[in-house]
């Protein structure tokens, strides 16, 4: 047994025994720490002056029997132990024998329960004369009397954490977010209108003078509002095992998990107030207060929970303990020190864990932590079950008119679920996934009502008399607990109505995907036989019985009625959970970083929704996907902010490079599951299937692939940094196997693996905590490959860097605007840009290009606008100081016009007739001829053979009359007289 095996079962052991001992405390010890939160408020203990409840009673009963035994033996306090024993045992039991009993797990648990506190009920538990000897038993019935009588505030305290909180954390976060909105309208809305119709539901059997003549309006809508609160454990469970859509099983547990919250803050708002404790706020407030704190509550602790996680690395001990405790805390604080619902509180903290916690638990982990919550939600719901059972048993004491009132009120109940259903389904029919009408009568007929409904009703029970009469408080016990028929009925009978609906019949796409793994299973298996009969030490074996071993591949396949339908689209939904699979494969080895698989899984996700209906390459641009916030551009003008905002956008531009080494990973790893599915594709119409596939997922390897060229050359560094961490991580992954390969040989024991090991980790956590870090080079670095700066004496050239600021883009963002008066210029030392004219792309421009040098010599607003194409790294100098470094080194001033003339000339002529017709080729060619003159006062220039492009100054032309030509112009025809200093750009005509 490995050391992970070993601290692996030490922890269940000690997870499950801290369990079982808080469970056999006393129950009134709970009732002396929980006070004043919304449910805690709810005291079921009797106030001074009243009558003493049942269940003091039964304590009162308990007491006085263990003051008749011997102290010693401490047998009182056996009990709640022995029940919880016994329960283990028959929860075990079930799973194990009754694994084929059409029946849902947690039916029987409840039949049991049933059982069990029947033959209590009818003291078949406390002596059983064997004729030769009597054997006393009593310690079964007083366990069940426990359970019975047990304090309500033990099931919400601690059964509740450990399911509301397992149920959110193996919630798929993506499809509970298009599922929510559907949730939410049934959790709040539906329940608000379930609870309203419910209570007039019992109102009418009061006006037929059937059962409830004590019940007024305020009891009758707190009656709604418990059993409007459902459980989907037994219909989830069985809807999972029948391959039904995910998301009809997430919506309905989404809905339970939402309006169990929803239903105890309405509880809460009638019974404070029938009881005296209202808080004096509206209902409306009161409602929001605690619905909203308690997400509130929930986000604050996960965050908590979330950064020491972070801290954490492979600590199986510490993480699971951490987030046990947070989710216990959760409720903890939500309802005693804020009084909010507890319930909101642990969904938002287990939805936080399903999303951005799974990344920040260890990958070695976070396998290990879905199975303890998996355990520790079967010990709970186990336990519960059973309880439940044994308190209607035992603690229900019905009339024959409350056997009607019952039926009625199971009736009215699904009349009332339909009726929400029915009023709110044009909403969800277009929310999220939609709902179709196939799935809608299942979330009808799946509403079952469970163990959270009689607790409250069981909380209902124990108070006084003067708030609530005895007979109002037996008969909400017993009409809520008679809605557990919706376990015995529904649950029971939803497979037939799933099946009826069609929803577990597979696709014939699905079933050409299935008949052919079944046909390669069977291949494969019969190849590895063949090599088994060759083999010196089994080719004696009587093979006719091996043969009988063989998978029965007939039997599945007549099964399946195989369609003519292309299976193009189960194949690419099989293709993308492998993708999918590969990130988290990835990231579990440490070479995708949380961040990187958040941003890939996310992505993924949306093209999964579509059922394979898309192309694999039907994605955004991965540019477009991984491009950082404009938001940057702005803050980089601030001095003081500067340097964070780069380092922010180095950050996101590694997580883009690491996510795309992961995409083009994924890919390949898709290419040859492709390969795979290509030796057993049987026909021609799968081949071509195929064929189309591989050419997708190769147009998102080249992309990927170009995408890693592009930011390598724009940015080394950041390759660099990424490359090195990967380079680590392999080789300390490498140095764990080799580790784990010399303890499987024999050669180290276990002791010294561990040791290994654990030095090992300790490089990880170092690498997790600090990897290889990047810095940009110095300015003065960058600017010593701009042209027009070579040959500068290197005291001007320091000067001149000096006022150069690092200015980082990623795609699409603006470095300038056409006609915007921006001051400043730009050289382009990383990356590309492309200059758009009236939103035509008129150049693409590299490393060494400057932008805004027209603005500068020229005073001209923009004529074009310039976006980044790539990611990109400028150096930007205002005018005012470029103005300087032009007077300490005059010649600056024409190698800019060398740049500006030229780009000047294109902009101005391309939209002018003849030249706007020109290719664009032919037209650069032909400014590339010309040549920048600086005229001087009186300075004649003939332009019967050339064109002039008046740059700077003015100019006028001979003639009758004298007409002035002012920068920005063009002269064609006649000659010209400069007036004052001017620059002119000359081209001969064509």
């Amino acid at each position: 047994m490995s050391p992970t095996q070993i601290f692996k079962a030490v922890l269940s052991g000690l997870a499950t025994l801290s369990i079982l001992l808080f469970l056999a405390l006393p129950s009134n010890a709970y009732s002396n720490v929980i006070d004043k939160g919304p449910l805690s408020t709810i005291d079921s203990e009797p106030q001074s002056g009243g009558h003493a409840s049942a269940e003091d009673a039964v304590h009162s009963e308990e007491a006085e029997h263990a003051e008749g035994e011997d102290h010693g033996g401490g047998h009182a306090s056996m009990d709640p132990l022995f029940f919880i024993i016994c329960a283990l045992i028959i929860g075990a039991a079930t799973r194990h024998f009754l694994q084929k009993s059409p029946l849902p797990f947690t039916v029987m648990l409840l039949i049991f329960g049933l059982v069990g506190g029947l033959l209590v009920r009818f003291d078949m538990f406390e002596t059983w004369n064997l004729g030769f000897t009597t054997i006393d038993v009593s310690i079964v019935s007083k366990s069940f009397t426990w359970a019975a009588n047990i304090d309500p505030h033990l099931l919400l305290f601690t059964f509740l954490p450990v399911l509301i909180f397992e149920a959110a954390f193996a919630m798929d976060v993506h499809t509970f977010k298009k599922s929510v909105t559907n949730a939410v309208v049934l959790a709040v809305p539906g329940i608000i209108v379930a609870l309203a119709l419910t209570a007039c539901v019992m109102m009418a059997l009061k006006v037929a003078g059937i059962g409830v003549e004590t019940w007024d309006w305020e009891v009758a809508l707190m009656f709604g509002a418990v059993i409007s609160a459902t459980d989907p454990v037994a219909v989830v469970a069985l809807l999972k095992e029948l391959g039904a859509s995910k998301k009809l099983g997430t919506l309905i547990e989404g809905e339970s998990l939402l309006n169990d919250g929803t239903a105890i803050v309405l509880f809460m708002v009638f019974f404070l107030g029938m009881t005296g404790e209202a808080s004096g706020n509206s209902p409306v407030l009161e409602f929001v207060r605690v619905s909203f704190g308690g997400v509130l509550v929930g986000v604050i602790i996960g965050y908590i929970s979330i950064i020491w996680l972070q801290k954490v690395f492979n600590d199986a001990l510490v993480e699971i303990s951490v987030i046990i405790g947070a989710a216990y805390l959760t409720f903890f604080v939500a309802e005693h020190f804020f009084h909010v619902s507890g319930v909101l509180a642990l969904v938002s903290l287990g939805l936080m864990m399903a999303g951005i916690g799974r990344t920040r638990i260890s990958p070695e982990v976070e396998h290990f932590m879905h199975e303890f919550w998996e355990v520790a939600g079967f010990i709970a719901n186990t336990l519960l079950f059973i309880i439940v059972g044994v308190v209607i048993a035992e603690r229900s004491e019905p009339t024959w008119e409350d056997l009607i009132v019952l039926l009625l009120v199971y009736i009215g109940v699904h009349i009332v679920r339909a009726i929400v259903i029915a009023m709110f389904y044009p909403v969800m029919k277009k929310a999220g996934y939609g709902l179709p009408v196939k799935d809608a009568y299942v979330v009808w007929y799946g509403a079952l009502r469970g163990a959270i409904g009689l607790a409250l009703a069981l909380i209902v029970a124990g108070v006084d008399d003067r708030f609530i009469s005895e007979e109002i408080r037996n008969q909400f016990l017993f009409y809520t607990a008679g809605m557990t028929l919706t376990l015995l009925i529904n649950a029971t009978t939803i497979k037939l109505l799933v099946e009826k609906l069609g929803l577990t019949k597979l696709t014939p796409e699905k079933q050409m995907m299935i008949k052919g793994s079944l046909e390669y299973i069977r291949h494969s298996t019969e190849r590895a036989l063949e090599k088994i009969k060759k083999n010196r030490y089994t080719s004696k074996a009587n093979f006719d019985k091996v043969e009988q071993y063989l998978p029965n591949t007939l039997d599945h396949l007549e099964d399946l009625e195989i369609g003519t339908k292309s299976s193009i689209y189960e194949t690419r939904r099989r293709i993308l959970e492998k993708e999918k699979s590969s990130y988290w494969s990835q990231f579990k080895e440490g070479l995708l970083s949380p961040s990187a698989v958040n941003r890939l899984t996310d992505g993924i996700n949306e093209i999964i929704d579509s059922g394979g209906m898309k192309s694999l390459s039907d994605r955004t641009d991965l540019e477009q996907e991984w491009k950082t916030p404009e938001l940057l551009s702005r803050v980089q003008a601030t001095p003081f902010l500067r340097r964070i905002a780069q380092r922010f956008f180095f950050e996101r531009l590694a997580i883009s490079y690491d996510s795309a080494v992961g995409f083009v990973m994924a890919q390949e790893e898709t290419l040859k599951l492709l390969d795979s599915m290509a030796i057993s594709a049987n026909d021609d119409e799968e081949k071509k299937s195929l064929d189309i596939i591989e050419n997708e997922i190769n147009e998102n390897r080249i992309h990927g692939l170009t995408f890693l060229r592009n930011i390598r050359n724009s940015y080394p560094e950041v390759y660099t940094a990424i490359s090195t961490r990967q380079a680590i991580r392999s080789m300390l992954n490498a140095e764990r196997h080799t580790v784990e390969r010399l303890l499987h040989r024999g050669r180290i024991d276990s002791g010294e693996a561990h040791k290994m090991t654990h030095d090992i980790e300790v490089r990880m956590k170092r690498l997790l905590d600090s990897p290889p870090s990047f810095e940009m080079p110095e300015t003065i670095e960058l600017m010593r490959g701009v042209s027009w700066l070579k040959d500068l004496e290197d005291k001007k050239f320091k000067s001149i860097v000096e006022h150069f600021q690092n200015r980082i883009y990623s795609v699409d963002q603006a470095l300038v605007k056409i006609k915007s008066h921006d001051e400043g210029l730009f050289v382009i030392v990383r990356g590309k840009v492309k200059v758009e004219v009236n939103e035509e792309v008129v150049d693409i421009l590299g490393p060494g290009s400057v932008i805004g040098e027209m603005s500068i010599l020229t005073k001209c607003p923009r004529t074009a606008t310039v976006t980044a194409e790539s990611p990109v790294t400028a150096m930007w100098i205002s005018s005012g100081n470029m103005k300087k470094a032009i007077n300490l080194a005059p010649e600056l001033e024409d190698r800019l016009w060398q740049f500006a003339a030229k780009r000047f000339v294109e902009n101005l002529l391309r939209r002018e007739k003849p030249w706007n017709l020109w290719q664009l080729e032919e037209f650069r060619h032909w400014v590339e001829t010309g040549r920048i003159e600086k005229l001087k006062e009186g300075n004649e220039v003939k332009t019967s053979e050339e064109i002039a492009v008046l740059l700077t100054g003015q100019v006028y032309k001979q003639g009758e009359k004298k007409k002035t030509e002012r920068a920005p112009a063009v002269v064609e025809d006649g000659d010209i007289l400069s007036e004052g200093t001017s620059k002119v750009f000359f081209v001969p005509k064509k």
